[in-house]
Protein backbone atom coordinates (compact mmCIF):
# COMPACT_ATOMS: atom_id res chain seq x y z
CA UNK A 1 0.00 0.00 0.00
CA UNK A 2 1.31 3.29 -1.00
CA UNK A 3 1.90 5.31 2.02
CA UNK A 4 0.05 9.45 1.95
CA UNK A 5 1.89 11.95 2.20
CA UNK A 6 1.23 15.96 1.62
CA UNK A 7 2.15 15.89 -2.05
CA UNK A 8 -0.48 13.50 -2.70
CA UNK A 9 -2.85 15.69 -5.04
CA UNK A 10 -0.12 16.26 -7.23
CA UNK A 11 -0.70 14.29 -10.37
CA UNK A 12 1.26 11.38 -10.50
CA UNK A 13 2.27 11.34 -14.32
CA UNK A 14 4.77 13.67 -16.19
CA UNK A 15 2.15 14.65 -18.54
CA UNK A 16 -0.54 15.82 -16.12
CA UNK A 17 2.69 17.58 -13.87
CA UNK A 18 3.57 19.71 -17.16
CA UNK A 19 -0.38 20.57 -17.32
CA UNK A 20 -0.48 21.58 -13.89
CA UNK A 21 2.57 23.47 -14.31
CA UNK A 22 1.52 25.29 -17.31
CA UNK A 23 -2.07 26.46 -15.62
CA UNK A 24 -0.41 27.33 -12.42
CA UNK A 25 1.64 30.18 -14.54
CA UNK A 26 -1.02 31.30 -16.33
CA UNK A 27 -2.84 32.01 -12.63
CA UNK A 28 0.13 33.63 -11.66
CA UNK A 29 -0.03 35.78 -14.92
CA UNK A 30 -3.12 36.45 -14.86
CA UNK A 31 -3.28 37.31 -11.23
CA UNK A 32 0.10 39.67 -11.90
CA UNK A 33 -1.49 41.41 -14.48
CA UNK A 34 -4.82 42.13 -12.60
CA UNK A 35 -3.10 43.69 -10.49
CA UNK A 36 -1.41 45.93 -12.74
CA UNK A 37 -4.52 46.30 -14.73
CA UNK A 38 -7.17 47.09 -12.14
CA UNK A 39 -5.54 50.39 -10.29
CA UNK A 40 -4.82 51.26 -13.53
CA UNK A 41 -8.40 51.36 -14.67
CA UNK A 42 -9.43 52.52 -11.50
CA UNK A 43 -6.86 55.58 -12.16
CA UNK A 44 -7.64 55.86 -16.00
CA UNK A 45 -11.62 56.37 -14.83
CA UNK A 46 -10.55 59.06 -12.37
CA UNK A 47 -8.67 60.74 -14.38
CA UNK A 48 -11.57 60.41 -17.39
CA UNK A 49 -14.35 61.70 -15.14
CA UNK A 50 -12.10 64.70 -13.83
CA UNK A 51 -11.43 65.63 -17.50
CA UNK A 52 -14.77 65.60 -18.38
CA UNK A 53 -16.13 67.49 -15.80
CA UNK A 54 -12.89 70.20 -16.19
CA UNK A 55 -14.17 70.09 -19.73
CA UNK A 56 -18.00 70.84 -19.07
CA UNK A 57 -17.07 74.03 -16.69
CA UNK A 58 -14.47 74.88 -19.87
CA UNK A 59 -17.40 75.01 -21.73
CA UNK A 60 -19.90 76.60 -19.69
CA UNK A 61 -17.31 79.33 -18.91
CA UNK A 62 -16.59 80.03 -22.99
CA UNK A 63 -19.93 80.50 -23.30
CA UNK A 64 -20.71 82.88 -20.60
CA UNK A 65 -17.52 84.74 -21.65
CA UNK A 66 -19.20 84.93 -25.35
CA UNK A 67 -22.62 86.01 -23.43
CA UNK A 68 -20.36 89.22 -21.98
CA UNK A 69 -20.39 91.65 -24.41
CA UNK A 70 -24.41 91.03 -24.80
CA UNK A 71 -25.02 91.65 -21.31
CA UNK A 72 -22.74 94.75 -21.14
CA UNK A 73 -24.33 96.40 -23.84
CA UNK A 74 -27.94 95.23 -22.07
CA UNK A 75 -26.05 96.62 -18.80
CA UNK A 76 -25.63 99.92 -20.51
CA UNK A 77 -28.51 100.50 -22.34
CA UNK A 78 -30.12 99.68 -18.78
CA UNK A 79 -28.34 102.61 -17.36
CA UNK A 80 -28.82 104.84 -20.02
CA UNK A 81 -32.49 104.84 -19.40
CA UNK A 82 -34.18 107.34 -16.89
CA UNK A 83 -34.95 104.35 -14.31
CA UNK A 84 -36.64 106.55 -12.26
CA UNK A 85 -40.09 107.18 -13.78
CA UNK A 86 -41.04 103.78 -12.62
CA UNK A 87 -40.68 104.76 -8.91
CA UNK A 88 -42.50 106.89 -6.61
CA UNK A 89 -41.30 110.39 -6.64
CA UNK A 90 -42.06 110.57 -2.74
CA UNK A 91 -39.10 111.36 -0.66
CA UNK A 92 -40.85 110.63 2.32
CA UNK A 93 -43.58 108.04 3.55
CA UNK A 94 -46.14 110.14 3.97
CA UNK A 95 -45.32 112.07 0.29
CA UNK A 96 -44.82 108.44 -1.41
CA UNK A 97 -48.26 107.80 0.04
CA UNK A 98 -49.90 110.91 -0.83
CA UNK A 99 -48.39 109.87 -4.68
CA UNK A 100 -49.63 106.50 -4.71
CA UNK A 101 -53.02 107.07 -3.35
CA UNK A 102 -53.59 110.32 -6.21
CA UNK A 103 -52.20 107.82 -9.16
CA UNK A 104 -55.00 105.33 -8.43
CA UNK A 105 -57.30 107.95 -7.37
CA UNK A 106 -56.90 109.15 -11.30
CA UNK A 107 -57.15 105.57 -12.51
CA UNK A 108 -60.47 104.67 -10.88
CA UNK A 109 -61.92 108.62 -12.02
CA UNK A 110 -60.11 107.81 -15.57
CA UNK A 111 -62.19 104.40 -16.08
CA UNK A 112 -65.34 105.23 -15.06
CA UNK A 113 -65.22 104.09 -11.24
CA UNK A 114 -66.23 106.37 -8.12
CA UNK A 115 -64.07 105.92 -5.14
CA UNK A 116 -65.29 105.47 -1.69
CA UNK A 117 -62.16 105.70 0.35
CA UNK A 118 -58.68 105.49 0.42
CA UNK A 119 -56.33 104.65 3.38
CA UNK A 120 -52.94 103.89 4.21
CA UNK A 121 -51.51 101.02 5.31
CA UNK A 122 -47.79 100.99 7.17
CA UNK A 123 -44.69 100.95 4.75
CA UNK A 124 -41.73 98.81 4.99
CA UNK A 125 -38.44 99.45 4.32
CA UNK A 126 -36.02 97.20 2.42
CA UNK A 127 -32.60 98.87 1.87
CA UNK A 128 -32.81 101.42 -0.35
CA UNK A 129 -36.10 101.24 -1.11
CA UNK A 130 -39.44 101.51 0.60
CA UNK A 131 -42.59 99.88 -0.64
CA UNK A 132 -45.91 101.66 0.47
CA UNK A 133 -49.53 99.98 0.05
CA UNK A 134 -52.88 101.60 0.49
CA UNK A 135 -56.22 100.29 0.34
CA UNK A 136 -59.06 101.24 -1.53
CA UNK A 137 -62.82 100.82 -2.07
CA UNK A 138 -64.79 101.97 -4.87
CA UNK A 139 -67.56 100.96 -7.22
CA UNK A 140 -67.09 99.92 -10.21
CA UNK A 141 -68.99 98.44 -13.33
CA UNK A 142 -67.58 94.92 -14.39
CA UNK A 143 -66.51 96.60 -18.22
CA UNK A 144 -64.68 99.35 -16.65
CA UNK A 145 -62.97 97.49 -14.13
CA UNK A 146 -61.13 95.14 -16.42
CA UNK A 147 -60.07 98.36 -17.89
CA UNK A 148 -59.36 99.76 -14.46
CA UNK A 149 -56.93 96.74 -13.71
CA UNK A 150 -55.06 97.06 -17.02
CA UNK A 151 -54.23 101.02 -16.73
CA UNK A 152 -52.77 100.19 -12.96
CA UNK A 153 -50.89 97.42 -14.48
CA UNK A 154 -49.24 99.21 -17.34
CA UNK A 155 -49.53 103.09 -15.45
CA UNK A 156 -45.49 104.70 -14.45
CA UNK A 157 -44.67 104.98 -12.18
CA UNK A 158 -45.30 100.98 -11.35
CA UNK A 159 -48.35 100.34 -9.13
CA UNK A 160 -48.86 96.46 -8.53
CA UNK A 161 -52.36 95.23 -7.10
CA UNK A 162 -51.54 92.72 -3.94
CA UNK A 163 -55.46 91.69 -2.70
CA UNK A 164 -58.21 92.00 -4.80
CA UNK A 165 -62.21 91.39 -3.23
CA UNK A 166 -64.59 91.92 -5.91
CA UNK A 167 -68.31 91.73 -4.57
CA UNK A 168 -71.71 91.78 -6.65
CA UNK A 169 -74.11 94.19 -5.46
CA UNK A 170 -77.40 92.85 -6.80
CA UNK A 171 -79.45 89.60 -6.34
CA UNK A 172 -77.60 86.26 -8.31
CA UNK A 173 -79.66 86.15 -10.95
CA UNK A 174 -80.39 89.70 -11.66
CA UNK A 175 -81.29 90.70 -15.24
CA UNK A 176 -81.15 94.55 -15.55
CA UNK A 177 -84.17 95.44 -18.04
CA UNK A 178 -83.26 96.57 -21.12
CA UNK A 179 -81.70 100.35 -21.41
CA UNK A 180 -80.95 99.74 -18.11
CA UNK A 181 -76.89 100.90 -17.25
CA UNK A 182 -74.64 97.95 -15.73
CA UNK A 183 -74.35 97.67 -11.88
CA UNK A 184 -71.59 98.51 -10.43
CA UNK A 185 -69.63 96.19 -8.49
CA UNK A 186 -67.98 96.82 -4.96
CA UNK A 187 -64.40 96.46 -5.14
CA UNK A 188 -61.72 96.43 -2.25
CA UNK A 189 -57.95 96.06 -3.15
CA UNK A 190 -54.69 96.88 -1.95
CA UNK A 191 -52.21 98.79 -4.50
CA UNK A 192 -48.60 99.35 -3.68
CA UNK A 193 -45.70 101.18 -5.57
CA UNK A 194 -41.95 101.49 -4.99
CA UNK A 195 -39.88 104.56 -3.61
CA UNK A 196 -36.45 105.28 -3.28
CA UNK A 197 -35.38 106.04 0.60
CA UNK A 198 -34.41 109.13 1.76
CA UNK A 199 -34.18 110.80 4.84
CA UNK A 200 -36.76 113.09 6.59
CA UNK A 201 -35.37 116.13 7.21
CA UNK A 202 -32.32 115.75 5.30
CA UNK A 203 -31.63 118.57 3.45
CA UNK A 204 -30.42 118.64 -0.28
CA UNK A 205 -31.13 114.51 -0.36
CA UNK A 206 -33.69 114.50 -3.36
CA UNK A 207 -31.20 116.87 -5.31
CA UNK A 208 -28.35 113.80 -4.23
CA UNK A 209 -29.98 111.04 -4.54
CA UNK A 210 -29.65 109.09 -7.35
CA UNK A 211 -30.47 105.22 -8.07
CA UNK A 212 -28.16 102.47 -7.09
CA UNK A 213 -28.08 101.71 -10.77
CA UNK A 214 -26.12 104.48 -11.55
CA UNK A 215 -28.95 105.72 -13.47
CA UNK A 216 -28.80 109.64 -14.21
Amino acid sequence: MIKATGLAWLPHTPRDRRILAVVLLVLTIAVMVAAIAVPVGLLNRHYDQNLAKMTRQWKSQSAFNAMRPQVTRALESLRAKDVRKFFLKGTTSALASAELQDQVRQVVENNGGRLISANANPHKDDGAYRFVTANFQLNISNTNLRRMLHALETREPYLFNDNLVIRSQVPFGYRPPAGTPEPDLFVQMDVSSIAYIVADGSAGATATSRPPDGGK
